[in-house]
This record gives structure tokens, C-alpha cells and sequence, in this order.
């Protein structure tokens, strides 16, 4: 590329009227101006990822929360859902049942909400700044209000980062679906 600059660099000076020995002269800052924009971008390919880096310590933080979530719901541990779900929490449950905080956490500790097993599959997490959406696959065994919850669902759920602590303030649940 800087062969390409030169000699069109070359070209343009002769035929402005200088002479061959004045045109190095212009060349040198043109390569040297190449040269440092090339530095510039390798030096802007190392920060950028950084934000890849923060990203994935935020998938990762989540993964473990919502690990934490799945436990915390097995063993009907309303301490543990308090400190993860976020005061204005919202949520469709498998069974259709739209629930606040305050009415999950009621439901766990009377019994009406109960999972003997919960595993996710396929999930993603994305991460934009202080929100992070998080996808996937859910297989459940549990009851809800006597009935039995569906087993394959699909989920969404949405964390937000708030005094400096992840927490889940959206959460829904579909029917997992075959494609024909």
C-alpha cells in the first residue's frame, strides 16, 4: 500500500513542477501518517475488546444467578429469590400465571409453587451496558397451584444491573414448540 501512496504521491509532484529529488520529501509524512493510522487501528482492536471481555464476565455472573435462581426455587428459599429478583419484578410462569415479587415469593413459601427439578438448555446471554437478556431452553418438573406446570418451555428473561448487583426484573415463559 505505502509502494501504491509513493509513487502516486510521485506522479502528483512531477507534475506539479518539482523535481524527483523534492517529492521524497513529501512522501516521507505521507508514509509516516500510514504507518501511525495502521498503529492506531491495532491499538484500537486491543481496547475493543475489552468490551467482549466485560461481556462475557456479565454471562458469566448471570449463568451462576440464575444457577442460583433454579436452586433457590427447588428448595423453596425465599431469601435467596428476594436478594435475586429485583423489588418490580414481573413474570409469566410456565403455567400462564402472571406474578410479582411479592406474589412469587408467597406462592414458593405456601407450597402452591413447587419444582422438583429445573434444567435449561441452549441458553444465550446478551449483554447491552447494565441489562442483560438471557435466552433458552427450560425442562421443569413441578406444580403449580395443584396443577402440573408444562415441561419444555422456552424462556426470556431480563436482569438489570441495579446498586451494583444483577438482578432479575422480567421473566417469561412460552411453550417449546416444534417446527414443522
Amino acid at each position: 500500500m505505502a509502494a501504491h501512496l509513493h509513487f502516486h504521491t510521485l506522479g502528483r509532484a512531477t507534475q506539479a513542477g518539482c523535481s524527483a529529488r523534492d517529492s521524497p520529501m513529501k512522501t516521507i509524512p505521507l508514509i509516516v501518517s500510514v504507518f501511525l493510522l495502521a498503529c492506531g487501528c491495532a491499538s484500537t482492536e486491543k481496547t475493543s475488546s475489552a468490551p467482549l471481555v466485560a461481556a462475557s464476565r456479565v454471562e458469566e455472573a448471570i449463568r451462576k444467578l440464575d444457577n442460583e435462581r433454579i436452586q433457590a426455587q427447588i428448595h423453596a428459599d425465599a431469601t435467596a429469590l428476594d436478594r435475586i429478583y429485583a423489588a418490580d419484578f414481573i413474570g409469566v410462569g410456565p403455567s400462564g400465571i402472571v406474578r410479582t415479587k411479592p406474589q412469587m415469593i408467597l406462592d414458593f413459601r405456601s407450597g402452591d409453587l413447587k419444582f422438583q427439578s429445573i434444567t435449561t438448555d441452549d441458553v444465550q446471554v446478551r449483554v447491552y451496558g447494565d441489562t442483560a437478556v438471557e435466552t433458552g431452553l427450560s425442562t421443569m418438573i413441578g406444580q403449580d397451584k395443584g396443577q402440573i406446570v408444562p415441561r419444555d418451555t422456552r424462556f426470556t428473561r431480563v436482569w438489570v444491573k441495579q446498586q451494583g448487583r444483577w438482578r432479575l426484573v422480567a421473566n417469561h415463559y412460552s411453550p417449546q414448540t416444534t417446527r414443522q
